[in-house]
């Protein structure tokens, strides 16, 4: 879950570094637009290193699954895995966990599950990215 808030987060700052560095304020001031600009950059390289570092961890945990089998046992992929692929892909592209959701179920899948399966949720906290989902998608 820390994972999730911190990309809900980090989508946050990166609209508002956005919309300040449009902000008339900001293209009155030359020392401003330098900082804000200095603070989108910023954000953008933490960006992809956490998206690296998500990267890194799957892959951790996949080379720690291999290293506890027991010699010669076969861990068969969940039934259906396959058909979570593409939005593995979407996550690993930065796309956000309500973002995928709200793809799964324009895609007829069962979004919880592809939550569960794509950024390792409990239940619980698919649930919670089932609402902030939802919430997105009510007129304002």
């Amino acid at each position: 879950m820390h994972e999730l808030t911190f990309t809900v987060y980090a989508e946050s700052l990166g609209k508002i570094l956005e919309q300040l560095y449009a902000s008339p304020e900001a293209q009155a001031s030359p020392q401003l637009a330098e900082q804000v600009r200095n603070a989108r950059g910023f954000h953008q390289r933490l960006a992809a290193e956490f998206q690296g570092l998500l990267r890194e961890q799957q892959m951790l945990r996949e080379q720690i699954s291999a290293l506890t089998r027991e010699p010669g046992e076969h861990v068969c992929a969940p039934a259906g895995q396959a058909r979570f692929d593409k939005y593995q892909r979407l996550r690993e592209t930065g796309v956000t966990a309500p973002e995928v959701y709200l793809t799964a179920k324009h895609d007829g899948l069962d979004e919880l599950r592809a939550l569960r399966q794509v950024f390792q949720l409990s239940l619980r906290e698919a649930e919670e990215v089932a609402t902030q989902a939802e919430a997105l998608l009510q007129p304002a």
